[in-house]
C-alpha cells in the first residue's frame, strides 16, 4: 500500500520564492527555507530542524500486530476490527494536520466515538471561558504589528514555540511602528498579580500595598495596544488565571485597546478544533456514539475516559510527533509517526506519511487566522491517514484477518 506525492511541490515552490511552512510547532512559520538534499541540518529553528530531520530518516516502516510485523492488508483488517467490536472508541493524541483531523472525525462519526486532542485539558480551560463570558483576541500578525506592550501570562514557552520571540518581540518590520514591543513577564502564578491590577483599574483598594501590579497598571494604561500573550499556566490556577486577564482585557478596551492572544499548545490542536467545528458545531471533547454529536468538556475527557474505563479502545493519531501513546488498559490502535517506537508495544500499529516532508497537507497556525500550506520534500511509500480511512469506512474493501 503507498501514496506519492501529489507532485514535485518543494522544488515549484523554491522556484516560485513563496515560503516554505513547518507543521513542527503552533507557530507554523512559513518563511523557512527547504530541506537540501534531504537534510535539515541548516535550519535556524531547533524545533524545526528535529522535525525535518526524524521524518527524513525514517522514510519507510512496516505495520505490525502486537510487536509482530504484519502485511497491511491484515493490519487494517485488524483495525477495522478492532473499531468495530469497540463500544466507544476515544480518538486521542490528533498530532496532525488537517487531512488528519477529517479523517479523524470521519472515524469517530463512523464507529461512534470521542474526539480529545493530547492538549486537550488546557485547550478545554480555554473553551470553557469563552463558552462562559467570551473574549477579546488577537491574531500573531496584529500583534506583531500594533502591540506597544505585551504581557506574558504564564511561563515562556520558548521550548514549544522557539521562534515566538523573534517573530513577535524582536522583529524589524512592524507596518504601524519602528520600535519593539515593552515585555512585562508574569511569570509562572501571574493570577494574583492580574487580580490586583484589575482592583486598582476599578478604584478599589488592595488589602495590601503590591507595587508591581501599581506598575502595571501604569504601562497598561499608558500603552496604545495592550496584548496579554497566554503561556503556560500551573493547573491550580490556570482557569481563574485565564478568567481575570479576559476580563481585565474587556474592561481595558473601555477606554483603549488590548487583547488576548492564544498561540495553540501544539501541532494539530487547532485544526482539530477547527475542523470538529465545521462538521458538527462543536470542536474537541465531543461524543458522536449516539449518532449526533454531543459536546461536553469535562465529562468526554480523555483522561477521565480511559481512567474510569469508560473508552474501551485507544485509536493514537499522531504523524508530526513521535511520542507514543500513553499507557493504559484499553487495547490501543495507532496511526503513527514511522519513527515512533513503544515501551508496549499496541495491538495494531499502522505508520504513516508525515505531513510536510513525505506528502503535501495544510495546517492552522495557533492563532487560528491562517492556514498554512505544507509541501511534500522527499518521496515515501508511507499512506497517509485518509488513504487508510477510506479503506476503513469501506466494509467491502476490508479483508478479514
Amino acid at each position: 500500500m503507498s501514496t506519492t506525492p501529489e507532485s514535485p511541490v518543494r522544488s515549484a515552490a523554491h522556484d516560485a520564492g513563496t515560503g516554505f511552512g513547518c507543521p513542527f510547532c503552533a507557530l507554523a512559520c512559513d518563511d523557512l527555507s527547504p530541506p537540501a538534499d534531504n537534510r535539515a541540518h541548516g535550519m535556524d529553528c531547533e524545533r524545526a530542524r528535529a522535525g525535518f530531520t526524524l521524518a527524513l530518516e525514517h522514510t519507510e516502516a512496516t505495520p505490525r500486530l502486537a510487536g509482530v510485523a504484519a502485511t497491511w492488508d491484515d493490519a487494517v483488517a485488524a483495525a477495522h476490527t478492532l473499531l468495530r467490536n469497540a463500544r466507544l472508541p476515544l480518538f486521542h493524541g490528533l498530532l496532525g494536520d488537517l487531512g488528519d483531523a477529517r479523517s479523524a472525525w470521519s472515524l469517530a462519526a463512523r464507529f461512534g466515538g470521542v474526539v480529545d486532542h493530547r492538549d486537550g485539558d488546557a485547550m478545554a480551560r480555554a473553551l470553557g471561558v469563552y463558552q462562559d463570558s467570551g473574549w477579546i483576541t488577537t491574531s500573531l500578525g496584529e500583534a506583531r504589528n500594533r502591540a506597544d506592550l505585551i504581557v506574558w501570562v504564564g511561563e515562556p514557552i520558548h521550548d514549544a514555540l522557539p521562534r515566538l520571540r523573534e517573530r513577535l518581540f524582536e522583529c524589524r518590520q512592524r507596518l504601524h511602528t519602528d520600535a519593539a514591543p515593552e515585555v512585562v513577564e508574569l511569570g509562572a502564578r501571574p493570577r494574583e498579580r492580574i487580580d490586583h491590577v484589575r482592583t486598582l483599574h476599578g478604584g478599589r483598594p488592595l488589602p495590601h500595598d503590591d507595587p508591581d501590579a501599581t506598575q502595571l497598571l501604569e504601562q497598561l494604561r499608558n500603552a496604545r495596544y495592550a496584548v496579554f500573550l497566554i503561556g503556560r499556566l500551573a493547573d491550580d490556577e490556570a482557569d481563574m488565571a485565564l478568567r481575570t486577564a479576559g476580563e481585565l482585557v474587556r474592561e481595558l478596551n473601555e477606554h483603549q485597546r488590548a487583547a488576548l492572544l492564544l498561540t495553540g499548545q501544539g501541532p494539530g490542536d487547532v485544526s482539530t478544533q477547527l475542523c470538529g467545528a465545521w462538521r458538527n458545531g462543536f470542536g474537541l471533547r465531543t461524543s458522536l456514539a449516539r449518532g449526533y454529536p454531543e459536546q461536553d468538556i469535562k465529562r468526554f475527557a480523555a483522561r477521565r475516559l480511559l481512567d474510569d474505563g469508560e473508552a474501551d479502545l485507544l485509536v493514537w493519531i499522531s504523524s508530526l510527533d513521535a511520542t507514543p501513546p500513553p499507557q493504559t488498559r484499553q487495547p490501543q490502535l495507532v496511526f503513527g509517526h514511522p519513527a515512533m517506537r513503544f515501551d508496549h508495544e499496541p495491538a495494531v500499529y499502522l505508520p504513516v506519511a508525515v505531513p510536510g516532508v513525505h506528502r503535501a497537507g495544510f495546517i492552522h497556525r495557533g492563532d487560528a487566522m491562517r492556514l498554512v500550506t505544507l509541501f511534500a520534500v522527499t518521496a515515501s511509500t508511507l499512506p497517509d491517514l485518509a488513504a487508510l480511512c477510506a479503506r476503513l469506512l469501506d466494509d467491502e474493501a476490508v479483508t478479514p484477518c
